[in-house]
């Protein structure tokens, strides 16, 4: 029982350590779920623009530099992945990503940021379907890493949440095409 309490104070510790940014990542945590429980492609998209923003400013409030420049790399990247699939788009995104933040970035923690960020710019503009899933869910296990490092209430919930809803959704993707 002791563990509990532990923990619940530390949560609590933490959230009121920063509660504006943990307010921002909670918000987050439920448009990224929503984002997670779409079948459709652009929809999934439209949800995960959203999701990054936010997040990106939750991590800019934590002072997590790099974080924040992915995150919002990867808004421009996911809006602009809903209307063209060119891979000298793609290759510009990645290219754009790692001169802006892997010079930001200081600590193992920002590498995993960089890792989640590069893995979905490739899932967003070259793939689809289980596919591109696949690689998002590769993304979500670095992203979960950078959250959890950095003290992220919300962001490392809804990775958590992304790993089982993204895996229920392949699941369901995989059963449709099956029949």
């Amino acid at each position: 029982m002791s563990i509990f309490i532990n923990f619940f104070d530390s949560l609590n510790a933490l959230f009121w350590n920063n509660p504006w940014a943990q307010l921002i990542g909670l918000v987050a945590l439920v448009i990224g779920v929503s984002a997670f429980l779409q079948k459709h492609d652009d929809l999934l998209r439209r949800n995960l623009t959203i999701y990054t923003l936010l997040m990106g400013i939750q991590f800019a409030m934590l002072g997590l530099w790099a974080g924040a420049l992915a995150a919002w790399l990867g808004t421009i990247r996911t809006y602009i992945s809903i209307h063209t699939k060119n891979m000298w788009v793609m290759s510009g995104f990645l290219l754009i990503l790692w001169i802006v933040a892997l010079p930001n970035a200081t600590e193992i923690v920002d590498y995993f940021a960089i890792a989640g960020t590069s893995l979905g710019t490739w899932a967003m503009f070259r793939e689809k379907g289980l596919r591109m899933r696949a690689l998002m869910l590769l993304g979500t296990v670095c992203w979960l890493s950078h959250n959890f490092l950095a003290g992220s209430i919300g962001g490392t919930v809804i990775e958590a949440i992304f790993l089982v809803v993204n895996a229920k959704t392949m699941f369901k993707l995989f059963a449709e095409q099956r029949l």
